[in-house]
């Protein structure tokens, strides 16, 4: 049997999500929707798949390659200008050589195929509409079914049983002489209207797995919901009755179940405090803030940041979104700048960035005001420190030869687009002759630990900010082998940071790295400013005989969340 997938893109019906995504590449839990129907394929045996292309095919292509990751042989029929589903078979004409299954790529189509094959033969006509009972709210076409499966025409003109058609079909080659020659058509109003004024009958299988024509918003949120039930119900039954709900046969989530109903792709990150009420799906390089409410039904696409103490239930956040502090979002699907209500079909796009907006343009904002933040306070803190700073330059320069300040390289943040995180020189006032011997007043200044001010240079030069991960030097960073170590690198180096206050002279790399990268997961300005105002405290610990790292009494499992931190990345 031949399959063809109908991948065109020509009816965008589904906006504002189909601005910017192709039909078939709507994501149902963070995976294109015609993901399912290749994998639907694949496990009845179809393994030799005709895609149409047309609008956008690039990005369909792109992702889906030639189908090897789903164990099948896919190739692509790229049309040069719209000719509807009836034109994308006659485009395919000359690979229509035997019975063929045509499947929309923009819905969700749980079919039988087995079954529905079984059926077009068993009737020995020459096309067999896959129908289901009607979806609310679709604009899918109403036909009539007799009690002997003949599709008798559209619902207002018969009496006969009605339902939609899917826009699957089971074709037999002797339909291609009823298409027209030219020009767009369509399936369901040019050809099966040609077929039976031929004299031909045409049948309608009705399938009983669930079917989703994605064709509203308020469809769209279904198929979420549904999948994600799916899923829980087939991993962990007794903690999801059955409700009588639809169901998908094969649920596949690509991503790690972490906990019961609760899957977390590769490199999210969710704060110790985040408050999970399964079904949740959170996507790749996803990040959820401290004390945060996600679900029941809650799908966080990848690359998405759920600022602290925001909520989502039964609801959908795209990729590439922010969704900002103490935002509520309750049956809402919220793509980038716009949060749409799903029942009501409304959407509204949201001009304040620090409420939502895309993660490229929230994320530069909030770093360039960071940055603003940092060099403001380093600059603040230079004119006020400049007379200590101008006499602790006079006393590190006697024994270091007129040398007063040190350069040190050290590695900083990973840039956006790099595949190497930076390396700068870390400024310090000298303390040690070449030979190692300490200057004058060098053992004076590391005993008070002064020798680090001139790092405030460095926050002014873009090398670091004033609150982040340690400064490590290359042969420390040359030993991080993981690929949990190389979150730390998502933030930049810090003056201080969350490393300053819960480690010390004696602390083992092992733990300052755990310390960085749980300071990467939870960082939030609420957080920054903690850490500044204990750093004068940790300081004077640090410069007393008894150096123990900082454990306040509001986070006593501080020990297990590093814990945590650790097997989140290396699980």
């Amino acid at each position: 049997m031949n399959v063809l997938i109908l991948a065109t893109d020509e009816q965008r019906t589904l906006s504002p999500l189909s601005d910017t995504l192709p039909g078939p590449m709507i994501p149902v839990v963070d995976r294109p929707v015609m993901a399912t129907s290749i994998e639907i394929l694949a496990r009845a045996g179809q393994k030799q798949i005709l895609v149409s292309l047309f609008e956008r095919g690039g990005q369909i292509a792109t992702y889906f390659g030639n189908g090897q990751r789903w164990g099948v042989d896919i190739r692509y029929l790229t049309q040069r200008q719209a000719l509807g589903s009836a034109g994308a078979l006659r485009f395919a004409g000359n690979s229509f050589t035997s019975t063929m299954l045509v499947l929309p790529g923009e819905a969700l189509v749980d079919l039988d195929v087995a079954e529905a094959l079984a059926f077009h033969r068993a009737h020995g006509g020459i096309a067999t509409a896959i129908v289901h009972a009607p979806f609310p709210g679709s604009r899918a076409p109403l036909v009539g079914v007799a009690p002997d499966g003949r599709l008798l025409g559209s619902a207002g003109d018969v009496p006969a049983a009605h339902a939609h058609l899917t826009g699957a079909y089971i074709l037999e080659p002797a339909v291609l002489q009823h298409l027209p020659r030219h020009g767009a058509s369509d399936i369901a109003q040019d050809l099966l209207p040609a077929i039976r004024a031929s004299g031909e009958l045409v049948y309608g299988y009705r399938m009983h797995g669930y079917w989703n024509p994605m064709d509203s918003l308020a469809a769209f949120q279904d198929a979420q919901e549904v999948y994600l039930t799916s899923a829980f119900r087939a991993c962990a039954p007794d903690l999801m009755p059955d409700e009588g709900r639809a169901v998908v046969r094969y649920p596949s989530i690509e991503a790690r179940q972490i906990a019961p109903g609760i899957w977390g792709d590769h490199n999210h990150a969710i704060h110790p405090s985040a408050k999970l009420t399964p079904p949740i799906y959170v996507g790749s390089n996803s990040w959820v803030g401290r004390e945060v409410e996600l679900g029941p039904l809650a799908v966080i696409g990848a690359s998405v940041m759920v600022d602290d103490e925001a909520t989502v239930v039964q609801s959908t956040v795209l990729a590439n979104t922010y969704l900002g502090r103490l935002v509520y979002a309750r049956r809402r699907i919220l793509n980038a700048d716009t949060i749409s209500d799903p029942q009501e079909d409304v959407t509204v796009r949201v001009v304040d960035p620090f409420l939502l907006g895309p993660i490229g343009a929230t994320a530069s904002t909030r770093g360039v005001f960071r940055r603003l933040v940092s060099l403001l306070a380093a600059l603040l803190l230079i004119i006020v420190l400049s007379p200590l700073l101008v006499l602790l330059g006079v006393l590190a320069s006697f024994g270091s030869a007129g040398r007063p300040i040190t350069r040190s390289p050290r590695v900083g943040q990973r840039l956006p687009g790099q595949s190497e995180p930076l390396t700068f020189q870390l400024l310090q006032f000298q303390t040690r002759r070449p030979g190692g011997e300490y200057t004058p007043f060098g053992r004076w200044l590391e005993s008070w630990a002064l020798q680090h001010l001139p790092a405030l240079f460095n926050v002014l030069a873009g090398d670091m900010a004033l609150v982040g991960v340690k400064p490590l030097r290359p042969d420390e960073y040359a030993s991080l082998r993981e690929a949990w170590h190389q979150r730390r690198h998502e933030s930049p180096a810090g003056c201080t940071g969350l490393w300053y206050l819960r480690t010390n002279g004696n602390s083992d790399l092992d733990t300052v790295i755990v310390t960085d990268v749980y300071y990467t997961a939870t960082q939030s300005w609420y957080n920054d400013l903690r850490i500044l105002l204990r750093t004068p405290g940790a300081w004077l610990r640090r410069c007393s005989h008894h150096n123990p790292p900082e454990r306040p009494s509001e986070e006593p499992d501080y020990p297990f969340q590093l814990e945590r931190i650790r097997k989140m990345y290396t699980d």
